[in-house]
């Protein structure tokens, strides 16, 4: 027989299934906010691909209603010269009338009154297309600024997402998840006029503030 020692094996202190839980969730936790301070790199190359395919969406619609506000404005002016044009030839179909009247000519008379009359029913029609291009000059201009801000935020968010990138800040590649969200509802209030939103910090500031008004947050100033 062999007289060296025996090592004599323990068993293993069974580890609580609280305690297995606890450090599966500590984990998961730091797996979260590490995920946070450094984003999937590989996921926002695909990412700033999204936003580049959106801002050169954005940018034609934005080139296009700049194309339509011009022709419109085009359109208004020359409809405003034939209106006047109008105005003249209607004058002088008056003066004609009446002086054929005073000469004792009533089929010249005639002649020119009704030709007077024509150019100023032509003339109001004339007027209604010149009004109804400034409509349309004017929806163009104003779907443009939503877009030209949709456009500006777009651009500010591609910015951050590759800066995101490089130095990998969690916080940059969140502000530009935001912005792009806002820069998406601004070009869609672009194409369909859903809600009224301010687009310069002046505006946006009456906005806020006309907001608390209405909702009685604040007292109106008494007029001095």
């Amino acid at each position: 027989m062999s007289d060296a020692p025996q090592k004599i094996e323990r068993p293993a202190a069974a580890i609580p299934a609280d305690s297995n839980e606890q450090f599966s969730l500590l984990t998961l936790k730091k797996e979260i906010q590490e995920a946070i301070r450094q984003p999937n790199q590989s996921r926002i190359p695909l990412f700033i691909a999204a936003l580049a395919a959106l801002l050169s969406i954005f940018t034609l619609a934005d080139n296009e209603t700049d194309k339509l506000a011009m022709s419109a404005h085009v359109e208004a002016s020359n409809k405003y010269a034939y209106f006047q044009a109008k105005s003249i030839r209607m004058t002088d179909a008056r003066i004609a009338a009446k002086m054929f009247e005073n000469m004792k000519l009533p089929k010249l008379a005639e002649y020119w009154q009704k030709k007077a009359n024509r150019y100023n029913l032509e003339k109001f029609e004339i007027f209604k297309q010149a009004r109804a291009q400034e409509k349309l000059r004017a929806g163009a201009l104003a779907r443009g600024e939503y877009f030209k801000v949709g456009v500006t935020l777009l651009q500010i968010a591609i910015v951050l997402a590759s800066a995101s990138m490089v130095v990998g800040g969690g916080s940059l590649f969140v502000i530009s998840i935001f912005l792009t969200v806002v820069s998406i509802v601004y070009s869609l209030n672009g194409y369909w006029m859903f809600v009224s939103i301010p687009t310069s910090p002046g505006d946006f500031i009456d906005w806020v503030t006309s907001g608390i008004y209405r909702l009685g947050m604040m007292p109106v100033q008494p007029a001095m």
